[in-house]
């Protein structure tokens, strides 16, 4: 073939593909343009960031209005900011059971929990809430509760050295349930030997949480599993 008509093919063939690619580019572009105009862009908001700083001033303005109409409104702004229910799958002996959890506020207490309520209540004190069967359990079996304790003026280590000075048990680092310091009693080997299981982690305002919980050795399984399980959606909802 002459060179010329050689070197004319070859640029008339480079052209082309030239063309189709970018032919192909303007295609993408167009199909990233389409897309780009069917999002609508969401907020992202993190556990705490971005959601945080709205429920926290919130809240804080909550705890100062709950005994007046827009406190009321305020904590039923709350509300609206968690789901009022949730699934959850609780792996009880081997095998995950699914159920429904339902939110529960105590934001004098400054958080909140979603709780089991085809099993348990949740009752509110002045200094602590406690959730426990919704049915009385029958005399022979011992008492089942979680109970929730805030303690504002006193830090994580002041709760621990309390706790262990008037129990005589040292708390030691667990993620089970979740990240806390917790310690353990259980006093025998019988079905209905008493497990009371303590732990501990900071209310994010210098203070700390207890959460007590109390059950037997039969029900370890059971009501045990439960109650931790109800600890992992505990939201703490106070914040500088």
């Amino acid at each position: 073939m002459d060179k010329s008509k050689f070197d004319d093919m070859l640029e008339a063939k480079l052209k082309q593909e030239y063309e189709i690619n970018e032919l192909e580019k303007e295609k993408t572009w167009k199909s990233i343009e389409d897309e780009l105009d069917f999002v609508t862009p969401k907020k992202k908001k993190s556990k705490w960031i971005g959601f945080a700083a709205t429920v926290a001033a919130a809240v804080l303005l909550a705890i100062g209005l709950l005994n007046t109409t827009p406190g009321y409104a305020l904590v039923d702004k709350v509300k609206e900011w968690f789901a009022p229910e949730k699934e959850v799958n609780i792996p009880i002996e081997g095998t995950e059971e699914e159920g429904t959890a339902s939110l529960n506020d105590s934001i004098e207490h400054g958080y909140v929990i979603y709780v089991d309520e085809e099993r348990y209540k949740m009752e509110k004190h002045e200094d602590y809430d406690i959730i426990t069967t919704k049915e009385p359990l029958p005399e022979q079996y011992p008492e089942v509760f979680m109970k929730i304790i805030r303690k504002k003026e006193q830090s994580v280590e002041d709760t621990i050295s309390q706790l262990e000075a008037e129990h005589g048990f040292t708390f030691e680092q667990t993620d089970y349930p979740i990240d806390s310091q917790t310690a353990r009693t259980l006093n025998g080997n019988n079905w209905d030997s008493v497990i009371n299981r303590y732990f501990v982690i900071p209310d994010e305002d210098g203070g700390s949480y207890i959460f007590h919980q109390r059950y037997f050795l039969e029900a370890e399984e059971g009501h045990g599993v439960r109650l931790s399980e109800m600890m992992k959606n505990f939201e703490i909802v106070e914040e500088e």
